[in-house]
């Protein structure tokens, strides 16, 4: 749990009719860098696949080192891990 935060109860309908008027001018900030980027993926949301096009899920071995390799190239390009390898076959 967050700092400062207490457990939520189940319906409670009081402390929802407080929050509008807990949050004031003085208490807004512009939002961190962190902050915006985990705001901007929850707007992006899940991506759209194409028309037609079908993902069947499939296990396969890699060996570590093409893994940790996969894994670098797909951080850089801001890619999934399981990304390079349609792209590879392409």
């Amino acid at each position: 749990m967050g700092k400062g935060r207490r457990p939520s109860k189940k319906n409670d309908f009081a402390a929802l009719d407080r929050l509008p008027r807990s949050i004031t001018l003085k208490k807004l900030r512009p939002l961190t860098a962190g902050e915006r980027g985990r705001w901007g993926a929850a707007k992006r949301g899940k991506p759209k696949r194409r028309p037609g096009a079908e993902a069947v899920p499939t296990l396969i071995t890699v060996e570590p080192q093409h893994l940790r390799r996969a894994d670098a190239y797909a951080n850089r390009g801001g890619l999934t891990r399981s990304r390079p390898f349609p792209d590879a076959l392409r």
